[in-house]
């Protein structure tokens, strides 16, 4: 239970995710097509995986999270997330009208991992150097 409580934000998030999904792509903006790659929605899809990532990342390193997941907290947060892209492919190409699957959505998709590591590996490095700092001054 204390595991669910401690990924209750990067649940939540995933939820959001879903739900974004759900948009039609009519609604969103479009760029000439010799631009896929930077439409308005793959900065999205980056900037949303990016965010889910550091939450799964930080919700796996409270207590009660189960030991496996704990030693191997890149790997679960990289899977969980690819599963989470695939299936909002998945639904967008097979159950949620007017919207289809683009393997671009999936490389952003995969890119804001990326960069979510990226934060995380800063963060720890300056959470590192803070801590090192605060013991010379005593």
């Amino acid at each position: 239970m204390r595991f669910l409580r401690n990924t209750r934000w990067a649940i939540l998030w995933g939820a959001f995710i879903f739900i974004l999904t759900g948009i039609p792509g009519s609604v969103l903006p479009k760029l000439p097509s010799y631009i896929d790659l930077f439409q308005p929605d793959k900065i999205a899809h980056l900037f949303v995986f990016a965010v889910f990532f550091i939450l799964l990342i930080r919700s796996f390193r409270n207590p009660g999270t189960p030991s496996q997941v704990a030693r191997n907290q890149v790997f679960f947060a990289f899977l969980i997330s690819m599963f989470v892209a695939g299936a909002t492919e998945f639904l967008q190409e097979f159950v949620i009208p007017l919207r289809v699957a683009s393997p671009w959505d999936f490389i952003a998709n995969l890119a804001g991992c990326f960069v979510g590591w990226g934060v995380i590996r800063v963060w720890k490095k300056d959470e590192g150097r803070r801590t090192r700092d605060e013991g010379r001054e005593t």
